[in-house]
């Protein structure tokens, strides 16, 4: 019984340290070749021969109204509306959060609003965007179950998308509720590309959820550019185009 604990931990501790020392790396190599094969398959698309003008007004409009706003959404459906609003709210929120581990901002930015109301925006804020941001993607989920063959239809990798993010969200939750390891005298740093992508951390997270988190969190990005959560990119550049294509249209 002893060993096979020991061969357990043992495994555990391989695969963790190779989710942080060797997994960034193919997930840069994955996601750029996802990337290139979609620009690639774009490109071989017929050509549109008319010619537009990029109009950065009437692009930025569009961006607004229907990336920011949701405007076509808000027509159809306001409690679906409503959940992408929430959603896209909470993405936002976490991807800003996340940056204060890379040192992009600091708790400094909010202590001129006081020392309480930075403690909440940093560290009691994002628990309840955590709980926000998985409610609506398991309604997103049920939604989808609830309108196949009928208003929907899906492919298998419409759920293995929504399942990899809801999966990933749950274990970075986790490790803001699970007590951490420790709390180290000075910032504790992951290392995942030196001197590229380093992070770093007030506390050691419970080290299961912690890998868990970035292993899913890795597989999500490589598998970003094979599956419709290309929008992420493609979201921006389109209602720009069509912005400036309506513009040209009504002239």
């Amino acid at each position: 019984m002893v060993w096979k604990v020991i061969a357990l931990n043992s495994l555990l501790a391989a695969i963790y340290a190779f989710s942080v020392e060797k997994l960034p790396y193919i997930t840069i190599v994955v996601t750029f070749i996802g990337v290139a094969l979609r620009v690639m398959r774009w490109r071989s698309s017929p050509p549109d021969h008319m010619k537009i003008k990029m109009d950065p007004v009437e692009s930025i409009k569009y961006v607004i109204l229907d990336v920011v706003l949701f405007r076509k959404t808000w027509r159809t459906d306001k409690v679906m509306w409503l959940a992408l609003f929430l959603f896209h709210g909470s993405v936002a929120g976490i991807v800003f959060g996340h940056m204060r581990g890379f040192h992009i901002w600091s708790i400094h930015m909010f202590e001129s609003l006081g020392h309480t109301f930075a403690e909440f925006m940093v560290h009691t804020l994002p628990i309840y965007v955590g709980y926000v941001f998985i409610i609506t993607q398991v309604y997103f989920l049920i939604r989808r179950v609830m309108l196949e063959n009928k208003q929907l239809t899906s492919m298998p990798n419409d759920y293995i998308a929504l399942v990899l993010l809801l999966l990933k969200s749950i274990a970075g939750q986790g490790m803001r509720l699970v007590p951490p390891e420790g709390v180290p005298s000075t910032l504790y740093s992951v290392v995942f590309i030196p001197r590229f992508v380093v992070l770093h951390l007030e506390t050691i997270p419970n080290s299961h959820w912690f890998h868990v988190h970035i292993i899913l969190t890795q597989l999500f990005i490589m598998y970003v550019p094979f599956s419709k959560f290309i929008h992420i990119i493609t979201g921006v550049i389109a209602p720009a185009i069509y912005g400036s294509r309506r513009k040209e249209i009504d002239r």
